[in-house]
């Protein structure tokens, strides 16, 4: 025997029966699946503060960590102080930070090294 339950007005149904359970969701959220732009952010925090949609905030997310074989250049759209690079041809992790007044470069983010040209984890700050 099928048992039917359905919540409106989003037209959320779940059918269960003895053999399976079915959840079908639909129309759970304003706007489509394929439409983030069209889904508010209520309350966004931290650095995501200014965004107000759903495909705003990840478009902003996106922008702030980079992974190919070459750094991004001072040029790149958006680029800032704090964006993380994973350099592919190196297998590391680089942080984009001022080195010295008014030099931003990608530097190495390394745990136990003191090299001058890297960042070192040390649970505390770099």
């Amino acid at each position: 025997m099928a048992t039917t339950i359905t919540i409106t007005p989003n037209n959320t149904s779940i059918n269960a029966t003895s053999q399976s359970t079915t959840l079908t969701i639909s129309n759970a959220i304003a706007g489509t699946a394929d439409d983030a732009a069209g889904i508010s952010l209520s309350n966004p925090v931290g650095t995501l503060a200014s965004e107000t949609t759903v495909e705003g905030a990840l478009n902003f997310l996106a922008n702030q960590f980079f992974v190919s074989t070459t750094a991004p250049t001072s040029s790149t759209t958006d680029l800032a102080e704090g964006d993380l690079f994973y350099d592919t041809d190196d297998n590391q992790l680089k942080i984009y930070r001022e080195t010295s007044s008014g030099n931003f470069e990608f530097v190495p983010i390394m745990i136990g090294n003191n090299s001058a040209d890297s960042d070192t984890v040390d649970a505390g700050s770099f």
